[in-house]
């Protein structure tokens, strides 16, 4: 964990104990001096992964509320006064149907997060470095979540492998399917129940017209297919799950480079047709990529559209890459 992100932590610790001495008080906490709480960093993480649920908050659930942005966010809460603000004032309340999230209240800490953010003016803030936006030294920050999620574990697999040309993306919709998003993911999943999905059905089949993905392309592993399972049977949420990138110890092509290639780029850049006629497939051919700029070049989208398809990488995976490759691109 990076100092600041200590020190905000131990500052939250000390303002945990402030807000219960002045609750019953006229007295108000003082923030001036704590660090600025960061919208896409700390807060909308505790949203998406508390409220913003498949059939809760996710604006397809029966209230129609959307809690993972900021434009809908900021509509229920009142910057400056989290007493007056809707979104504040269910978070905290103990009993009723305006309890949230039912029957799971949030921690302390993070309901501190969310009143100091609301207290410091509720901005749309993206601080580089913090928790939930890629930044940090390894640890995956106070936002991590272990378990398989779907932006950082489902979606780059199932564009790679399934969102290719002619099958699943959006323009081919192969038999209706689309894989480039939780919302066209999500109708061929039944959350909570793996053996009843059409998805889980299909990566297990092992031969047949419907084996996805086809045979003699790519296929899945089976740690990809399990992860693919328990995602499903968590219930299948759209979670913000912060990632572990560590830019500080050495990266490695066959620990850190070689295992996100394979998620989220052999699946379109290997077999009969690769994308673009660029094949990924093993050490030589990343070695050339990035020989010759066109990797680092398609990470950062300089010149030619950005990679991979289903979502950028964040700014530490990058840095990954580019310390890679500043290094001598080796087979380490």
């Amino acid at each position: 964990m990076k100092p600041d992100k200590i020190y905000l932590s131990l500052t939250l610790l000390i303002l945990l104990t402030a807000f219960s001495w002045f609750t019953s008080c006229t007295h108000v906490a003082n923030i001036a001096n704590i660090p600025e709480v960061c919208f896409t960093g700390d807060v909308l993480p505790i949203f998406v992964n508390n409220c913003a649920m498949a059939g809760c908050h996710d604006g397809y659930g029966e209230t129609r509320l959307t809690l993972n942005n900021y434009a809908d966010i900021s509509n229920i809460v009142t910057p400056g006064n989290p007493d007056a603000s809707r979104g504040y004032q269910t978070i905290i309340a103990k009993t009723g149907q305006n309890m949230m999230p039912p029957n799971q209240p949030l921690s302390l800490t993070n309901r501190t997060i969310i009143r100091v953010w609301i207290e410091q003016g509720a901005a749309e803030t993206t601080c580089p470095g913090s928790a939930g936006n890629g930044g940090g030294t390894g640890g995956g920050g106070s936002n991590y979540v272990a378990r398989a999620c779907f932006a950082r574990d489902i979606l780059p697999v199932l564009v790679s492998r399934c969102a290719t040309a002619n099958c699943h993306d959006g323009i081919s919709n192969n038999e209706g399917y689309i894989y480039t998003s939780y919302t066209t993911t999500f109708l061929s999943v039944s959350a909570g129940n793996p053996g009843n999905s059409k998805l889980f059905q299909v990566i297990n089949l092992t031969s047949g017209e419907s084996m996805m993905p086809p045979a003699g392309s790519p296929q899945l592993s089976t740690a990809e297919i399990d992860s693919i399972g328990k995602w499903i049977s968590y219930g299948a949420r759209n979670e913000n799950c912060g990632e572990v990138c560590d830019t500080i110890n050495p990266v490695t092509f066959s620990g850190t480079i070689w295992p996100i290639m394979q998620t989220s780029c052999t699946g379109c850049h290997a077999g009969a047709s690769p994308g673009g006629g660029i094949v990924l497939a093993n050490y030589a051919n990343v070695q050339v990529a990035a020989a010759n700029g066109s990797l680092m070049n398609s990470l950062r989208g300089n010149g030619v559209s950005k990679m991979p398809k289903g979502g950028s990488f964040s700014s530490c995976r990058i840095r990954q890459f580019d310390l890679w490759v500043k290094n001598g691109s080796v087979n380490n």
